[in-house]
């Protein structure tokens, strides 16, 4: 065992890239899935049947008719209506404050109750009545002054509630005109009730929304979508930071000369071998425990059991991460046999972890444009994110969805390895082959 722990020297040795492509990257990775994922739980915790609730408009109403008690009592009747589901607002009768607030915004509607307007809505009343018992056609009721502001459209809704409220008077006072005359209608406690009962039918007299109320998703979707988005952003972290500390690991054993060195002891080769890949494979195992406690203390800080989202959901997801982790320790084992420099070790690193979460659509919002679905699907990212998806996918069709994308990623692995060796072993082989053949015994060793 002592390749595999000088293995984990040289990975100790080289720790500022864990901390820098893993721990760093893997930080704001979370901070992005956490984003994601308060928003779907602010989405789940949202119930889908809701009340509607208009937004209300703010009203002015302005009554100039003072000196009729009647009107008084039109103009509060008025305000009583229109306060159940509108707001007040008290502006000075001035002309200038009244332009003012209407185009600041601070009124969405100026009711004006002009002089005299009490008793020519008396007045049109009895002709009303006096028009139908002779059957000829009634003549219109005076309107009161309204000035919507051009800044909001609930002001012209508003004037349909106004109109309400004086139809709903003469409905209730056109009765008592026929029974008990002109006399009683004339005096101020007719009209008080009259607007008590335009006040009291307000919900009657207001057009009918239904709501039809759709049940919640039983799947929790939206917290399942971002915890897949969570897990799927581990690509560009874990993908980075195994390329470059593997490749950093068999860089350091496949050197001409540490290689004769090698070949020299009395060790096998395949003892050898299988140590440097068990300090690669420890390396993507721990990688992938810390992707994994990272995930589950994001998931509960954002207030998300995992038990919630279904274990068996969880562990296969964990899972499909294992095996990507193994397929970016393959592409930097294999980067590693064509013995680059530390520094193109790092931007093919970089780099190819940038294609890797780009390409994916962990990343996007949205579907990829076709050119770069393209190219995630020659990367092990695209098929990545996909099993991810079609795990947490309700809808998807079973063990075809996601087993196909796993077995892809698995694959891309395997391709990694098979051309790192096919690589490895044309290099030494060369390397052999024109290694200087020294006679002097104090060479050897």
């Amino acid at each position: 065992m002592n390749t595999c722990k000088t293995a984990l020297r040289v990975i100790w040795a080289h720790k500022f890239y864990l901390l820098l492509y893993l721990v760093g990257m893997s930080l704001i990775m979370i901070v992005i899935g956490s984003t994601n994922m308060q928003a779907a739980v602010r989405a789940n915790a949202s119930s889908s049947v809701g009340r509607f609730e208009p937004a209300k408009a703010k009203i002015v109403v302005i009554n100039r008719d003072h000196g009729n008690q009647v009107s008084c009592e039109l103009g509060q009747g008025l305000e009583r209506y229109l306060g159940k589901s509108a707001q007040l607002v008290t502006v000075e009768d001035r002309p200038q404050s009244l332009q003012d607030a209407n185009v600041s915004g601070k009124s969405d509607l100026t009711v004006i109750i002009p002089a005299g307007y009490g008793q020519r809505f008396l007045d049109a009343l009895e002709d009303t009545a006096a028009q139908a018992h002779s059957g000829s056609k009634a003549p219109g009721f005076p309107k009161v002054e309204t000035a919507a502001s051009y800044n909001s459209s609930r002001g012209s809704l508003a004037q349909l509630q106004v109109d309400s409220y004086f139809d709903a008077l003469r409905t209730a006072l056109l009765p008592d005109l026929g029974q008990n005359g002109p006399m009683e209608l004339h005096s101020s406690a007719a009209i008080k009730d009259a607007a008590a009962y335009a006040v009291s039918h307000y919900a009657s007299n207001q057009p009918h929304v239904g709501i039809h109320a759709s049940p919640k998703d039983d799947d929790h979707g939206a917290l399942l979508e971002g915890f897949a988005t969570t897990v799927g952003l581990a690509a560009f972290p874990l993908m980075t930071a195994l390329t470059v500390c593997v490749a950093t690991l068999f860089g350091a054993f496949s050197s001409p000369d540490r290689h004769r060195r090698l070949l020299a002891s009395p060790m096998r080769s395949s003892s050898l071998n299988g140590q440097e890949l068990m300090a690669a494979l420890i390396l993507a195992g721990f990688s992938w425990i810390y992707y994994v406690a990272l995930v589950a203390f994001s998931m509960a800080a954002s207030g998300v059991s995992l038990a919630s989202l279904g274990w068996g959901r969880v562990l296969l997801s964990f899972f499909v991460m294992l095996i990507f982790a193994v397929s970016a320790a393959s592409f930097g084992f294999m980067l590693a046999q064509f013995n680059p420099s530390s520094s193109l070790i790092n931007s093919v690193g970089v780099i190819f972890g940038l294609v890797v979460m780009f390409t994916s659509g962990s990343s996007s919002g949205g579907p990829l444009p076709p050119v770069m679905q393209t190219i995630g699907k020659l990367t092990p990212g695209w098929w990545y994110n996909t099993a991810l998806q079609s795990i947490m996918d309700s809808r998807a069709a079973g063990l075809t969805s996601w087993g196909l994308p796993l077995i892809v990623v698995a694959l891309f692995a395997l391709a990694y390895a098979c051309v790192g060796l096919m690589v490895s072993r044309l290099t030494r082989t060369r390397a052999t082959l024109v290694a200087p053949v020294s006679s002097d015994p104090s060479m050897i060793g």
